[in-house]
């Protein structure tokens, strides 16, 4: 039997208030901790480490922590690790959390609103009930009889940072599925049910099936609460943190109808795409994607102005052009040259407008558009 390993850390357990981590001296300065200050050059109590991944978040995560925040949510534990220090005794590196602080800071430091509002502009009552916000805290310190002698302490620091964030996160499907009982969650899971037998073109039938795991299938349902969403409430953008919230709203039986008027409509251009051209051996399409044409096509079935054959024609032919062409709305985005990045990808409606209405100048004048947008297409499939 080979001996058990020995403690490398002793550990505190502890609490912190977002108060005490940000606390300003006279001038406004932040004395503990400052997210913008160079890693290498930080002299403050609180550190954030080289190791350390530097903060991606979208807005939607932000936006998540602060409403836990203002909701008293647990959003999870500060890990540090204690350091001596000869000037101030020692010091603390953040060994998880420093994205969440990141964020915290940002919010502080007004560089974006949350509910309508910068930090600033709430209340006195309202910014101490987010600064007397408490983590737990974690921190690690070397054992006395440490074992492992021969490995050093930072590199013991290493791999309690890698063990820490090994654990993949919660995806969006399994975030809605905890929901399910929510209106839109309910109504998109009934839809994927009714989609296997009614709609097989949006590709459900392993939807709540066990992969070869054992584990409980849930996607696609982030992409039908999103496509559900954005005909109720105009939120096309696949995000968690942009429908948690929306997921509440009711759903009556007008809104049921609507959205299975749409379910209809989406199925005649699927049909009568391939009642044009046939489906090919091993084509594959992505009906179920917000992400790809489906917003353009719920943004112009909402328009009142055109008719719903006039729309549907359109669409059967641009998707057919698609399935003909390397580089139309795929591969390089030919249809859509001279947009930003932001302009091709994005799902903020401002940035679907502008892809939708490339395509309806496309499909009105071809030849024009394609000549001065450098537009590569084909109509026919290629021999």
């Amino acid at each position: 039997m080979e001996p058990l390993p020995r403690p490398v850390f002793d550990r505190e357990l502890n609490q912190i208030s977002l108060r005490e981590i940000f606390r300003k001296d006279e001038n406004g300065n932040y004395l503990f901790f400052d997210a913008t200050e160079s890693r290498d050059e930080c002299q403050k109590k609180y550190r954030i480490p080289d190791h350390q991944r530097y903060n991606k978040w979208s807005f939607g995560a932000k936006f998540t922590v602060i409403d836990s925040i203002y909701k008293n949510f647990i959003i999870g534990s500060l890990s540090l690790s204690r350091h001596p220090n000869d000037e101030i005794g020692f010091y603390f590196n953040i060994e998880d959390g420093q994205s969440r602080l990141t964020v915290i800071q940002e919010y502080l430091d007004n560089n974006f609103k949350f509910k309508g509002c910068f930090f600033n502009e709430r209340t006195q009552i309202e910014q101490d009930r987010f600064l007397d916000y408490t983590f737990s805290v974690d921190i690690t310190i070397p054992a006395l009889t440490r074992g492992d002698v021969n490995t050093t302490i930072q590199d013991h620091y290493y791999e309690n940072f890698d063990r820490i964030n090994r654990g993949a996160s919660l995806h969006d499907n399994d975030k809605y599925w905890c929901k399910k009982n929510k209106p839109i969650v309910s109504e998109a899971i009934q839809l994927m049910e009714t989609c296997k037998t009614d709609y097989p073109f949006m590709k459900t039938e392993n939807f709540n099936t066990k992969d070869k795991n054992g584990k409980l299938r849930r996607d696609p349902l982030e992409n039908f609460v999103t496509m559900i969403s954005s005909l109720f409430n105009d939120t096309y953008k696949k995000s968690y943190g942009r429908h948690y919230e929306l997921i509440n709203s009711s759903v009556d039986r007008e809104k049921k109808i609507k959205l299975y008027n749409f379910m209809e409509f989406y199925k005649s251009i699927y049909d009568g795409m391939l009642l044009n051209m046939p489906k090919r051996d091993k084509e594959r399409f992505s009906f179920n994607n917000p992400g790809k044409f489906l917003s353009m096509v719920i943004m112009d079935y909402k328009d009142e102005t055109r008719d719903n054959d006039e729309k549907k024609e359109m669409w059967i032919d641009i998707l057919n052009i698609d399935r003909c062409s390397d580089n139309f709305m795929k591969g390089k985005n030919t249809l859509f040259n001279d947009f930003t990045d932001g302009d091709r990808k994005n799902q903020e409606q401002e940035n679907i407008r502008k892809r939708l209405t490339r395509v309806k100048e496309f499909y009105e004048d071809k030849d024009t558009v394609s000549d001065n947008y450098r537009i590569d297409y084909q109509e026919n499939v290629p021999e």
